[in-house]
């Protein structure tokens, strides 16, 4: 699971209404390169350039986050598409450690192949549970979800369990945010782990633009992804530009 996380999560603290009122909206083109991308199912890695859209909007309701990754590697001949859609529900205003408690939902959807060895992947997985919003001193944001996950992939279809945490936190105009996802092995299945911090510059108000425009870095250890067999260890460049 890949997320805005700032973006997303202060979109949720913002006040609401009873009408079903969108409160503002973001947009981003991102652009990433790193090389050592674990091609799915190949079992090769290699330099690939990531193209990276995404939405996030807050509304009276809760949140909405919606991204497409498309991932290229010219020497492998590997092209993947990736994406999610995540509508949060709030549910209840808490108050104090536990801001809100959200009923949260992800659609989560791909397909790659690798021309050279003639393999491809495709997946439709639907979540659906519960998340927090938690107050922590110090911290810009942070929350976690837990959700019951029905996965339809190539190896088969499962159900399986996730904990999902992002947080995020920002000095001036360095930002850190990220989220790590956790879906245990059951039934002779591989335990999955994804945890991808990312470490930005906003080079916008040097640069005199309206909008921010990030240089940074991300770093991705996936272990088994996709719940096969393959560790991923990635560092990637980003550039990432607010429309």
């Amino acid at each position: 699971m890949k997320k805005n996380i700032t973006l997303l999560a202060l979109g949720c603290c913002l006040p609401l209404t009873v009408s079903a009122e969108q409160l503002w909206s973001d947009n981003s083109f991102s652009v990433l390169y790193g090389g050592n991308y674990e091609m799915i199912p190949s079992g090769r890695r290699g330099e690939a350039h990531v193209l990276t859209l995404e939405h996030t909007s807050g509304h009276s309701w809760g949140s909405l986050f919606f991204f497409v990754d498309r991932i290229q590697s010219a020497k492998e001949a590997y092209r993947e598409t990736y994406g999610e859609l995540s509508p949060n529900i709030k549910l209840i205003e808490v108050g104090g450690f536990i801001k809100r408690i959200n009923a949260a939902f992800t659609y989560e959807f791909g397909s790659s192949t690798t021309r050279a060895t003639k393999q491809s992947y495709s997946q439709d997985n639907y979540l659906a549970g519960f998340g927090a919003d938690l107050d922590i001193p110090g911290v810009d944001l942070f929350n976690v979800s837990i959700y019951r996950a029905q996965d339809n992939n190539v190896f088969g279809k499962r159900y399986d369990n996730q904990l999902s945490f992002s947080g995020g936190w920002h000095y001036g105009n360095f930002i850190m945010d990220g989220f790590l996802d956790y879906t245990p092995g059951r039934n002779g299945d591989n335990t999955e782990l994804n945890f991808t911090p990312q470490l930005t510059y906003n080079f916008g108000p040097l640069l005199g633009l309206k909008n921010k425009l990030k240089f940074g870095i991300e770093y991705a250890y996936w272990r088994n992804k996709f719940r096969s067999d393959e560790t991923q260890h990635n560092a990637a460049a980003i550039i990432k530009w607010h429309l």
